[in-house]
């Protein structure tokens, strides 16, 4: 039996992507922060990873999409937000979520084009910064369940999500399925059906599963329905496709990435 190794994140958006894959045979998941998957790929540790959407240009292999499944909003992420004790207009540095690249993409773009500012990002263990609110910094970009369960008291909020559908009336691409080019056909075939088949069976069962992994993730169990089943998007559309070129565009016009490559699916559906 040919195995596929997916490389996972454990957040709460996911569950629609990825319960139940554990189950069928031939498939192992490797559960990793968004951050660290792409190097997991690159080393060859997993076989597929359901990396951050800007990895697909920073990485120096040759990569392409799985279009089977993908994290994106229409408008308010709810788990992507920047967070500030002064206006948003005013920020000039960020801590930002280790855990996260596309996100510090998504911010610097954001705040260059709403706002004309160069933000300055300094990378931060956000989890280190424990219950205490008098450690948080002044302002800070979250990502995860950790923007809800979090003791943050900033005052202003921007979600990216919500910024971004604003300024291009488009969906945000935050995460899609991606592996090395010459992936064997037999591993992308095997991929292709197990995750079709999977996100099909658990929309069906939504209430069920999200009922189950909400509360050992922070979540209200009716936030969190709400959240994977309206908030959250799982599927392609040629909306997300061409989301997902513009902010490579805006992303190289910044300089945050020297690749131009063309958005490539594998070939087998």
């Amino acid at each position: 039996m040919q195995q596929v190794r997916l490389g996972v994140v454990s957040f709460l958006n996911t569950v629609p992507l990825i319960d139940g894959l554990e189950t069928i045979e031939g498939i192992s998941l490797i559960p990793k922060v968004p951050s660290s998957l792409i190097g997991c790929l690159e080393a060859g540790e997993v076989d597929l990873a359901l990396s951050s959407s800007i990895d697909y240009q920073k990485s120096q292999e040759s990569l392409r999409i799985l279009k089977v499944g993908l994290l994106s909003s229409d408008g308010p992420t709810l788990t992507v937000r920047l967070r500030s004790r002064v206006p948003i207009e005013e920020v000039q540095e960020v801590h930002c979520d280790v855990d996260s690249h596309t996100s510090v993409a998504l911010l610097q773009i954001v705040m260059k084009d709403t706002y004309g500012k160069n933000i300055k990002v300094i990378p931060t263990e956000i989890r280190n910064f424990g219950e205490s609110k008098n450690y948080w910094p002044e302002s800070v970009l979250m990502i995860g369940d950790k923007v809800v369960s979090s003791t943050s008291d900033h005052e202003y909020e921007l979600d990216l999500g919500e910024a971004w559908k604003e300024k291009t009336g488009l969906p945000f691409v935050f995460a899609i399925w991606m592996g090395k080019s010459d992936l064997a056909p037999e591993i992308v075939e095997l991929a292709t059906i197990s995750l079709e088949r999977q996100l099909k069976r658990n929309k069906q069962c939504l209430e069920q599963i999200v009922a189950t992994a909400a509360p050992n993730r922070g979540w209200n169990k009716e936030e969190a329905l709400l959240y994977v089943g309206e908030t959250m998007q799982y599927s392609w559309s040629k909306r997300h496709e061409t989301s997902l070129q513009l902010f490579f565009e805006h992303a190289k016009e910044m300089n945050l990435i020297s690749g131009d490559y063309k958005i490539k699916f594998f070939g087998w559906e």
